[in-house]
């Protein structure tokens, strides 16, 4: 199963490699103004975003939003190697530096929040399948944090279309996403995300 991983955690970094500056803002408006434009989004007070790095699909429209619409953002950073914390932010511009991993994360002397207040995560991953299963860069800093968060907290995936696959291999363990979000299409994985959309 890892060496089947390995071989498509390559092939969708090439690919998304390939993606020129201005397609990775016009898909990633797209994807973020669907997921502001949502119902969920609304009504979550405590939203987990990401930093993106390369060319992961972009969230600043979503932190700058939410922040602006009174929301308690939140942004991850990493603790040890085998720990990740939520930590939330109000001027992202100011209060980030580069951490251990080389991604933007929150100053080390800012609090963390406890997990069990977020309301929805928006989720990086380099894909997912139809079932929600993630496929990330193989660390497991995400799949450790999510154990941490409250049953119904949602957990939607911002994606370009290209990074939705038919099937990724999955452990028992692996969380799966409720919503999938690309500039084509919504993927309602769960009848949690279904309900709120």
């Amino acid at each position: 199963m890892q060496d089947r991983k390995k071989e498509m955690r390559k092939a969708l970094l090439e690919r998304r490699k390939q993606l020129d500056h201005n397609s990775v803002l016009e898909l990633s408006g797209a994807i973020q103004r669907k997921i502001l434009d949502s119902r969920f989004f609304k009504e979550c007070p405590v939203i987990m975003a990401y930093m993106p790095i390369q060319n992961e699909v972009r969230t600043g429209f979503i932190i700058s939003e939410g922040l602006a619409m009174g929301k308690t953002i939140l942004l991850p950073r990493v603790a040890d190697s085998e720990r990740m914390e939520a930590v939330p932010v109000v001027n992202p511009d100011s209060e980030l530096i580069k951490g251990a991993l080389g991604i933007m994360e929150p100053h080390p002397s800012m609090p963390a929040a406890d997990p069990r207040t977020i309301d929805l995560v928006i989720l990086p991953g380099i894909a997912f399948d139809r079932k929600g299963h993630r496929l990330g860069f193989g660390a497991g800093y995400y799949d450790r944090f999510i154990t941490h968060l409250k049953k119904d907290c949602i957990l939607l995936a911002p994606a370009y279309d290209f990074q939705v696959l038919d099937q990724i291999p999955a452990d028992d363990f692996d969380k799966p996403a409720d919503l999938i979000i690309t500039e084509k299409q919504i993927i309602h994985v769960s009848q949690k995300g279904r309900f709120i959309w």
